[in-house]
């Protein structure tokens, strides 16, 4: 490998590491989410015995240590860099040539867009890596004899390492052979039918999904509750796209050499044709948006509220699941019946998005539903959470359940998952922590967190699925201290239903609940809107003089747009933060 080589391979893998670096980590770290990898032997000689374990194996005890950020750079930028250099050697035994560097980046810029979407697992790129070691050590033997031998061992193996992979194996030896003109290289069709025949075994005996699943549209695949179906659906391009560089670089050892015009027409149109291909490999608009989702849970475990408020520009439109999480953060921030309306609110769903039935959607409600106080539905989302997991189980959600689990002094379940999250390398030091909250119950009372956290005295008449939201938040009240978050949540959910009656008697109660406290803004400017029909609420609540008269102009400048073009435009600029405007200009249905 000359200098130069060795040069371009390490600014690829800079390049690829500030690329994974701008793009965020976020997306990544999930994956260590949704996996439940316990490093013991007797695990990990269960999913070795299986096809393909030893690549779930490699894959799931790298994904593990993916909450480093560093690690998660390090790992996915050196993994790209390799294949792309394998890639590199197998072009270079068809025909030594210096634009053999160029074509060895197209697949490493399709396994980029492959990495950065939440769908694909690491494993699927350490089979690749497999694929490509083993094509190049068999395309380097020359005698025949021994490579057949050769051939029909490695794909044995790697049918025991990658599973179905072997299949695609046998189909790059042959044409690896074919181009390389080997001699009698038609006996590498022999380690192809044996790659087929053990694909066919291993489907035929349902040790996994068949291969050819992975020819569906991408739409299916992501629908698929394993991971395995778009593991497959990008082995099958990949190796595509690995024939179809192998056969231009066949086609291309012809034009002729030592020509200075040739190389320059061939390395511009080859740099033109990557750029082009790179566009088509950026993360679209759905990766771009799902690691946005990533990133404010993120920042919502480490409770940073600042972060998540600092991102969300005001009066900025953005969607329920954003909305969910600033108002999350607000709430705790003590800021939700203040700054509600100063962003783009959609409803009620602005507080509470509806369940899609997805591992994110739980994990989200789980949290939103702990944080009020909701403790059974917070534990019926991690619950499902659980079972929605795509790789055996989810950590975090075994650390909400232990916390569940300790406030209603139920130790043997809490016991029972500490167990498991024991077991994992990660969760150790957490696990032995709260541990010791069943060894010494009294330390419950001494957690910031947990002692907050009570089990509802009321108990709903109906089942808790049937019961209203706004009902399981009106219990909250009836609760010996002060919940605040669920008191705001209930206020705020009233005004961004426009129920003004049911506010009217909450507001009624505001006083015994917050004694000698201000309401917060906009619940006082919903008040201004009620006393519109009914002065006496003026009597039990005090609303301050500004918002009094700014909601005197208000209803001034609302009779002078009536007959403006531009005035709804102009009367958001100036009220766009308020109730006010909200309720009476807003329609929830568009």
């Amino acid at each position: 490998m000359t200098g130069r080589t060795l040069v371009f391979w390490l600014f690829v893998f800079i390049g690829l590491w500030f690329f994974f670096w701008s793009f965020g980590t976020s997306t990544f770290q999930r994956q260590e989410e949704v996996q439940l990898f316990i490093p013991e032997w007797v695990v990990i000689r269960d999913m070795l015995s299986v096809p393909g374990g030893f690549c779930t194996v490699v894959g799931q005890a790298l994904v593990q240590y993916y909450t480093s950020s560093l690690f998660v750079l390090w790992v996915n930028s050196a993994f790209l860099c390799v294949i792309g250099f394998l890639c590199y050697l197998l072009l270079q035994e068809i025909a030594p040539r210096g634009y053999n560097l160029l074509l060895a980046l197209f697949p490493v810029l399709g396994l980029v867009k492959a990495h950065t979407s939440p769908f694909y697992v690491l494993d699927g790129t350490v089979g690749l890596l497999l694929l490509l070691f083993f094509s190049f050590v068999f395309i380097r033997i020359r005698r025949p004899k021994m490579q057949l031998f050769y051939g029909v061992a490695s794909v044995v193996l790697i049918y025991g390492l990658g599973g179905q992979l072997a299949a695609l194996y046998g189909l790059v030896v042959v044409f690896m052979s074919l181009l390389c003109r080997r001699e009698k290289w038609y006996g590498s069709f022999a380690v192809f039918l044996i790659g087929v025949l053990l694909t066919y075994i291993g489907i035929r005996l349902a040790t996994g999904i068949p291969l050819i699943d992975g020819i569906y549209s991408e739409r299916y695949q992501e629908s698929q509750l394993q991971p395995d179906s778009y593991v497959y659906f990008i082995w099958i391009r990949f190796v595509v796209l690995l024939l179809t560089l192998l056969v231009a670089a066949f086609a291309m050892k012809f034009l002729p050499r030592g020509k200075r015009s040739v190389g320059v027409v061939v390395t511009g149109s080859l740099l033109v044709v990557l750029f082009c291909f790179s566009a088509f490999c950026l993360p679209g608009p759905y990766e771009v948006r799902n690691n946005r989702m990533n990133e404010l849970s993120v920042w919502e475990q480490r409770n940073d509220w600042d972060t998540i408020i600092r991102e969300h520009p005001e009066k900025e439109e953005t969607d329920y699941v954003s909305l969910n999480y600033l108002n999350m953060a607000l709430a705790q921030k003590g800021l939700l019946g203040d700054r509600l309306f100063h962003y783009d609110q959609k409803g009620p769903q602005s507080l509470l998005a509806s369940w899609d039935r997805t591992y994110y959607m739980s994990c989200l409600l789980s949290d939103i539903h702990y944080m009020i106080g909701d403790i059974s539905l917070s534990e019926g989302y991690a619950m499902e959470g659980l079972t929605l997991a795509k790789r055996g189980g989810s950590p975090r959600l075994l650390q909400r359940l232990v916390k569940i689990s300790l406030i209603r002094r139920d130790f043997a379940l809490a016991d029972k998952y500490l167990g498991i999250l024991g077991r994992l390398p990660g969760y150790r030091r957490w696990a032995e922590k709260y541990a010791g909250y069943i060894r010494h119950p009294e330390r419950i009372g001494r957690d910031g967190e947990l002692a907050a956290k009570t089990i509802p005295v009321f108990q709903p008449d109906n089942l808790l699925c049937l019961t209203g939201i706004d009902n399981l938040w009106v219990g909250h009240l009836s609760e010996p201290g002060v919940n605040r978050v669920a008191w705001e949540y209930l206020g705020c959910s009233y005004l961004l239903a426009k129920e003004m009656e049911k506010f009217k008697i909450f507001l009624s109660h505001a006083g015994r609940f917050l004694p000698g406290q201000s309401l917060p803004v906009h619940f006082q400017e919903a008040a201004l809107v009620l006393a519109t029909e009914d002065l006496s609420v003026l009597d039990w609540v005090s609303i301050r003089p500004e918002i009094v008269q700014r909601y005197k102009q208000f209803q001034k400048d609302i009779l002078k747009i009536k007959n403006s073009s531009d005035g709804l435009s102009w009367l958001y600029r100036q009220y766009g933060d308020t109730f006010w405007f909200y309720y009476y200009c807003k329609n929830l249905n568009g």
